[in-house]
Protein backbone atom coordinates (compact mmCIF):
# COMPACT_ATOMS: atom_id res chain seq x y z
CA UNK A 1 0.00 0.00 0.00
CA UNK A 2 2.84 2.40 0.84
CA UNK A 3 4.57 1.67 -2.49
CA UNK A 4 1.31 2.26 -4.37
CA UNK A 5 0.92 5.57 -2.57
CA UNK A 6 4.43 6.65 -3.58
CA UNK A 7 3.86 5.61 -7.20
CA UNK A 8 0.47 7.32 -7.30
CA UNK A 9 1.76 10.60 -5.94
CA UNK A 10 4.79 10.43 -8.26
CA UNK A 11 2.49 10.12 -11.28
CA UNK A 12 0.13 12.85 -10.07
CA UNK A 13 3.05 15.15 -9.30
CA UNK A 14 4.62 14.61 -12.70
CA UNK A 15 1.34 15.16 -14.59
CA UNK A 16 0.60 18.33 -12.64
CA UNK A 17 4.11 19.52 -13.40
CA UNK A 18 3.42 18.94 -17.10
CA UNK A 19 0.67 21.57 -17.17
CA UNK A 20 2.45 24.09 -19.46
CA UNK A 21 0.94 27.40 -18.40
CA UNK A 22 3.64 29.45 -20.14
CA UNK A 23 3.14 27.55 -23.39
CA UNK A 24 -0.64 27.95 -23.27
CA UNK A 25 -0.70 31.63 -22.34
CA UNK A 26 1.92 32.64 -24.91
CA UNK A 27 0.11 30.65 -27.60
CA UNK A 28 -3.22 32.22 -26.59
CA UNK A 29 -1.98 35.82 -26.44
CA UNK A 30 0.44 35.85 -29.40
CA UNK A 31 0.00 32.65 -31.39
CA UNK A 32 3.72 31.91 -30.86
CA UNK A 33 5.37 28.73 -29.62
CA UNK A 34 7.39 29.79 -26.57
CA UNK A 35 9.86 26.95 -27.20
CA UNK A 36 10.91 28.72 -30.40
CA UNK A 37 11.12 32.23 -28.93
CA UNK A 38 13.44 34.08 -26.58
CA UNK A 39 15.42 31.65 -24.48
CA UNK A 40 13.08 28.78 -25.37
CA UNK A 41 12.38 28.29 -21.66
CA UNK A 42 8.77 27.36 -20.88
CA UNK A 43 8.53 29.58 -17.82
CA UNK A 44 7.32 32.89 -16.45
CA UNK A 45 10.35 35.03 -17.34
CA UNK A 46 10.43 33.94 -20.97
CA UNK A 47 6.65 34.27 -21.23
CA UNK A 48 7.00 37.90 -20.18
CA UNK A 49 9.91 38.52 -22.56
CA UNK A 50 8.14 36.93 -25.53
CA UNK A 51 4.78 38.64 -25.02
CA UNK A 52 6.02 41.92 -23.53
CA UNK A 53 3.09 41.70 -21.10
CA UNK A 54 3.86 41.74 -17.40
CA UNK A 55 0.51 40.21 -16.47
CA UNK A 56 1.33 37.12 -18.55
CA UNK A 57 4.61 36.57 -16.70
CA UNK A 58 3.01 37.12 -13.29
CA UNK A 59 0.07 34.83 -14.08
CA UNK A 60 2.38 32.08 -15.33
CA UNK A 61 4.47 32.32 -12.16
CA UNK A 62 1.40 32.14 -9.92
CA UNK A 63 -0.12 29.21 -11.83
CA UNK A 64 3.17 27.31 -11.75
CA UNK A 65 3.45 27.90 -8.00
CA UNK A 66 -0.14 26.73 -7.63
CA UNK A 67 0.53 23.40 -9.35
CA UNK A 68 3.39 22.79 -6.91
CA UNK A 69 1.14 23.61 -3.96
CA UNK A 70 -1.70 21.50 -5.39
CA UNK A 71 0.58 18.48 -5.81
CA UNK A 72 1.26 18.47 -2.06
CA UNK A 73 -2.40 18.89 -1.16
CA UNK A 74 -3.42 16.01 -3.44
CA UNK A 75 -0.60 13.80 -2.17
CA UNK A 76 -1.85 14.36 1.36
CA UNK A 77 -5.15 12.71 0.43
CA UNK A 78 -3.48 9.38 -0.33
CA UNK A 79 -3.58 6.66 2.36
CA UNK A 80 -0.41 6.82 4.39
CA UNK A 81 0.43 10.25 3.04
CA UNK A 82 3.58 10.70 5.11
CA UNK A 83 6.50 13.05 4.50
CA UNK A 84 8.14 10.73 1.96
CA UNK A 85 4.91 10.62 -0.06
CA UNK A 86 4.60 14.40 -0.07
CA UNK A 87 8.30 14.82 -0.90
CA UNK A 88 7.93 12.43 -3.84
CA UNK A 89 5.06 14.50 -5.23
CA UNK A 90 7.09 17.69 -4.72
CA UNK A 91 10.15 16.44 -6.58
CA UNK A 92 8.09 14.96 -9.41
CA UNK A 93 6.06 18.14 -10.00
CA UNK A 94 9.35 19.97 -10.59
CA UNK A 95 10.62 17.17 -12.84
CA UNK A 96 7.37 17.32 -14.84
CA UNK A 97 7.66 21.10 -15.16
CA UNK A 98 11.29 20.92 -16.30
CA UNK A 99 11.05 17.83 -18.53
CA UNK A 100 7.57 17.80 -20.03
CA UNK A 101 6.93 14.66 -22.08
CA UNK A 102 4.03 16.40 -23.86
CA UNK A 103 6.36 19.20 -25.03
CA UNK A 104 9.05 16.77 -26.21
CA UNK A 105 10.98 17.16 -22.94
CA UNK A 106 11.08 20.95 -23.10
CA UNK A 107 10.13 22.82 -19.94
CA UNK A 108 10.91 25.50 -17.44
CA UNK A 109 13.60 25.77 -14.79
CA UNK A 110 11.49 24.64 -11.84
CA UNK A 111 11.67 27.60 -9.48
CA UNK A 112 7.96 28.47 -9.33
CA UNK A 113 6.60 24.94 -8.76
CA UNK A 114 9.37 24.30 -6.23
CA UNK A 115 8.33 27.45 -4.36
CA UNK A 116 4.75 26.19 -4.35
CA UNK A 117 5.76 22.86 -2.82
CA UNK A 118 7.87 24.58 -0.14
CA UNK A 119 4.99 26.88 0.78
CA UNK A 120 2.97 23.76 1.48
CA UNK A 121 5.72 21.77 3.22
CA UNK A 122 8.65 23.74 4.67
CA UNK A 123 9.23 27.49 4.71
CA UNK A 124 12.87 27.60 5.82
CA UNK A 125 14.38 26.34 2.52
CA UNK A 126 12.31 28.90 0.62
CA UNK A 127 13.41 31.75 2.88
CA UNK A 128 17.05 30.66 2.65
CA UNK A 129 16.85 30.36 -1.12
CA UNK A 130 15.50 33.91 -1.43
CA UNK A 131 18.25 35.27 0.84
CA UNK A 132 20.94 33.38 -1.05
CA UNK A 133 19.51 34.49 -4.39
CA UNK A 134 19.83 38.11 -3.31
CA UNK A 135 23.39 37.45 -2.13
CA UNK A 136 24.43 35.73 -5.35
CA UNK A 137 22.74 38.28 -7.57
CA UNK A 138 24.07 41.36 -5.78
CA UNK A 139 27.53 40.18 -4.76
CA UNK A 140 28.67 38.12 -7.72
CA UNK A 141 27.51 39.19 -11.19
CA UNK A 142 24.08 40.81 -10.92
CA UNK A 143 22.78 38.06 -13.15
CA UNK A 144 19.47 36.29 -12.48
CA UNK A 145 20.83 32.86 -13.37
CA UNK A 146 23.82 33.30 -11.07
CA UNK A 147 21.44 34.22 -8.26
CA UNK A 148 19.29 31.18 -9.06
CA UNK A 149 22.28 28.84 -9.07
CA UNK A 150 23.67 30.32 -5.85
CA UNK A 151 20.40 29.71 -4.04
CA UNK A 152 19.95 26.26 -5.53
CA UNK A 153 23.42 25.00 -4.58
CA UNK A 154 23.74 26.63 -1.16
CA UNK A 155 20.24 26.01 0.23
CA UNK A 156 20.60 22.21 0.70
CA UNK A 157 23.99 22.77 2.37
CA UNK A 158 22.57 25.28 4.84
CA UNK A 159 19.51 23.12 5.48
CA UNK A 160 21.77 20.19 6.34
CA UNK A 161 23.47 22.29 9.03
CA UNK A 162 20.43 24.27 10.24
CA UNK A 163 19.27 23.82 13.84
CA UNK A 164 16.53 21.21 14.01
CA UNK A 165 14.37 23.48 16.18
CA UNK A 166 14.40 26.17 13.48
CA UNK A 167 13.55 23.71 10.71
CA UNK A 168 10.66 22.26 12.70
CA UNK A 169 9.38 25.72 13.61
CA UNK A 170 8.79 26.43 9.92
CA UNK A 171 7.62 22.96 8.87
CA UNK A 172 4.07 22.82 7.55
CA UNK A 173 3.79 19.00 7.59
CA UNK A 174 5.12 16.39 10.04
CA UNK A 175 8.60 15.09 9.29
CA UNK A 176 10.05 12.16 11.26
CA UNK A 177 13.71 13.06 10.80
CA UNK A 178 15.94 15.88 9.61
CA UNK A 179 17.71 13.41 7.31
CA UNK A 180 14.50 12.98 5.34
CA UNK A 181 14.00 16.74 5.23
CA UNK A 182 17.54 17.41 4.02
CA UNK A 183 17.25 14.70 1.35
CA UNK A 184 13.97 16.22 0.18
CA UNK A 185 15.53 19.67 -0.24
CA UNK A 186 18.52 18.19 -2.05
CA UNK A 187 16.39 16.17 -4.49
CA UNK A 188 14.17 19.19 -5.11
CA UNK A 189 17.26 21.20 -6.04
CA UNK A 190 18.65 18.66 -8.54
CA UNK A 191 16.28 19.29 -11.51
CA UNK A 192 16.55 23.04 -10.91
CA UNK A 193 20.35 22.82 -10.91
CA UNK A 194 20.38 20.80 -14.13
CA UNK A 195 18.15 23.29 -15.94
CA UNK A 196 20.45 26.17 -14.97
CA UNK A 197 23.65 24.61 -16.28
CA UNK A 198 23.11 25.84 -19.84
CA UNK A 199 22.46 29.52 -19.02
CA UNK A 200 25.50 29.51 -16.73
CA UNK A 201 27.62 28.02 -19.53
CA UNK A 202 26.28 30.68 -21.90
CA UNK A 203 27.20 33.39 -19.41
CA UNK A 204 30.76 32.10 -19.11
CA UNK A 205 31.09 31.96 -22.90
CA UNK A 206 29.93 35.56 -23.17
CA UNK A 207 32.40 36.64 -20.49
CA UNK A 208 35.21 34.76 -22.22
CA UNK A 209 34.36 36.35 -25.56
CA UNK A 210 34.42 39.83 -24.01
CA UNK A 211 37.74 39.10 -22.35
CA UNK A 212 39.33 38.04 -25.62
CA UNK A 213 38.26 41.19 -27.49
Amino acid sequence: MELLGLLGTAVIGYLLGCLPHAYWLVRWTTGLDIRQCGTGNVGAANAYEVTGRLWVGVLVALLDMLKGYAAIQLAGLFPGGDFRTLATAAVMVVVGHNYNVFLRWAGGRGLAPAAGTLLAMSWLPLLLWLLLWLTGYAAIRRNVHVGNMTGTIATPILIATAPEALVRLLLQVPCPSMTQHTLFVLLLAVPIFLRHLQPIRDLFRQESARGSE
